[in-house]
């Protein structure tokens, strides 16, 4: 006991200097949220990479569910072509421009009031912020930040994400939040009161801002609430994507158009 003692008394300086330099970094990261976003939610290459190593363990161990819901996919796909094969508008993958890259997800939370998913994509892949996050059931969310090879991505579930989308089949507009809480459920706001909608209609993109295009699927809604004061209805919605069940995604990697964006925001 009295060399341990020693031992911390010889290095004092040492163990003062570790103390501070914690206190500083804690400081930094836990007021700046800039910097919060970019190191402590993994966007650099070091934390990325352990990431990764740990994702593929976890992807071989549920290496047989996955398989299971790309046979299910592969089968609805094929069920699709054939329904829709005397009129099928390949408006989606023809466009100019219009690519989607593949990505993996490799870091995830739902819990947190600000949820962020880190995927295996990024600059160096064509994957840049603004782009649009989905998979084969749904909307995912938006990239907030882009490192050289990997980026993070701000989805439905985190307070700052704000998915400009309508209700299926008609022009009437709203902007897909979450209020934190249930990582089932988020809400559609400031949708005009005299829109024509109600429980079990789906929400899709608008395809009104460069992040997605028209026509991706959001979700169900489960109630429809009047906010007499604003002149606005406020959707319930029952989200299509099991934010806690990602693996790949698909990213949007055509260009954000940054005019179209700031307009939209404005309104």
């Amino acid at each position: 006991m009295r060399s341990l003692l020693d031992f911390i008394v010889k290095k004092a300086h040492a163990f003062l200097f570790i103390l501070l330099e914690a206190l500083s970094l804690l400081l930094l990261f836990g007021l700046n949220d800039r910097q919060k976003l970019a190191f402590m939610t993994s966007a650099n290459r070091l934390s990325g990479t352990l990431l990764e190593w740990r994702s593929e363990v976890e992807g071989y161990i549920g290496l047989k569910g996955e398989n299971r819901r790309l046979l299910k996919e592969n089968a609805y796909l094929r069920e699709r072509l054939l329904s829709l094969s005397d009129s099928l508008e390949l408006d989606m993958v023809s466009r100019e421009g219009g690519l989607f890259t593949i990505a993996r997800v490799i870091d995830n939370s739902v819990r947190k009031d600000d949820n962020f998913i880190t995927i295996d994509k990024g600059r160096s892949d064509g994957v840049d912020q603004g782009m649009g996050v989905f998979d084969s059931r749904g909307v995912i969310g938006v990239v907030g930040v882009a490192g050289s090879h990997y980026s993070v991505v701000l989805p439905v579930l985190n307070s700052k994400s704000s998915i400009s989308c309508k209700v299926s089949g008609s022009s009437s507009l709203g902007f897909l939040e979450w209020r934190g809480g249930d990582p089932y459920r988020a809400t559609v706001n400031d949708m005009p009161y005299h829109s024509v909608v109600s429980a079990g209609d789906t929400i899709v993109t608008s395809g009104y801002s460069s992040a997605f295009p028209e026509n991706i699927p959001v979700g169900t809604v489960e109630k429809v609430e009047q906010q007499r004061m604003s002149y606005t209805l406020t959707l319930t919605v029952s989200l299509f994507v099991d934010m806690s069940d990602l693996r790949w995604v698909y990213v949007n990697t055509m260009r954000p158009d940054p005019e179209l964006d700031e307009l939209q925001r404005q309104e």
